[in-house]
């Protein structure tokens, strides 16, 4: 069996890595309001999940660029 892994450059991993990343960003964004809020007391801005999953993401994409 001839590995077809093996002719792809690493940078194309780290590509498709960041695009999930990115991808992961802009679906949370498209989540209704009342989906982000509920279960939520209140609607501060602090409690929005999609800003918290943005950080998260940008995170994540820093570290992973990094090493």
């Amino acid at each position: 069996m001839i590995n077809w892994l093996a002719g792809i450059p690493l940078l194309w991993g780290k590509i498709f890595a960041v695009a999930t990343f990115v991808g992961v960003i802009i679906w949370v964004w498209f989540r209704p309001k009342s989906f982000i809020f509920l279960g939520a007391p209140d609607k501060h801005k602090w409690r929005d999940l999609r800003i918290w999953a943005s950080i998260l993401m940008i995170i994540q994409i820093i570290v992973y660029l990094s090493f």
